[in-house]
């Protein structure tokens, strides 16, 4: 017994070992040609701008209300189409009364190349609550293919690690 549990642990040294990544693969510009897909390309759903609610949360109570665990967030814009741009028009972040906290745009318009992602971070000692949110405005200057828009809340604390997976919520949009 004692043996077969040594070469077991050996066993399992050996395949933990951390092999080296080619990473040269990765770094190697490549090309991409959207009529190289082999899909018959047949448009879903086909928009032209989307007013989006997007809940995130800062805080979230921890140990019946008495403590709250503060969290970090990030929303992510995902362009998913595959030859048009869309225009990033508001991103508004919110706390939990419903009150303005920080406009990541600043009045200015954000353009997201096809296949690009964009993401605005909330860092952990925000203190805006259960009830955080976003407000996100895009906008074509066509019918594209609907964006993904997501948020991410997390705390990565030992033995306290939290993760919080949302997707906004459309308020409006234009066809």
């Amino acid at each position: 017994m004692k043996r077969t549990s040594i070469l077991l642990l050996i066993v399992l040294v050996v395949s933990c070992r951390n092999k080296p990544v080619n990473s040269g693969i990765m770094n190697q510009p490549a090309d991409f040609d959207v009529s190289s897909l082999r899909t018959d390309i047949i448009p879903v759903k086909r928009i032209s701008g989307q007013l989006l609610y997007m809940p995130v949360y800062s805080n979230v109570p921890y140990q019946i209300d008495t403590v709250m665990f503060d969290m970090s967030a990030f929303v992510a814009v995902h362009n998913t189409d595959l030859t048009s741009k869309i225009y990033l028009t508001k991103v508004l972040y919110f706390n939990q009364d419903g009150k303005l906290v920080f406009d990541f745009l600043k009045g200015n318009n954000l353009h997201l190349e096809p296949l690009s992602t964009k993401d605005f971070y909330i860092p952990y000692e925000d203190k805006s609550g259960t009830g955080a949110n976003f407000l996100i405005e895009w906008t074509a200057d066509s019918l594209v293919n609907e964006p993904l828009i997501e948020s991410v809340t997390l705390c990565l604390k030992p033995n306290n690690t939290v993760a919080i997976l949302s997707q906004g919520k459309v308020i409006s949009e234009k066809r």
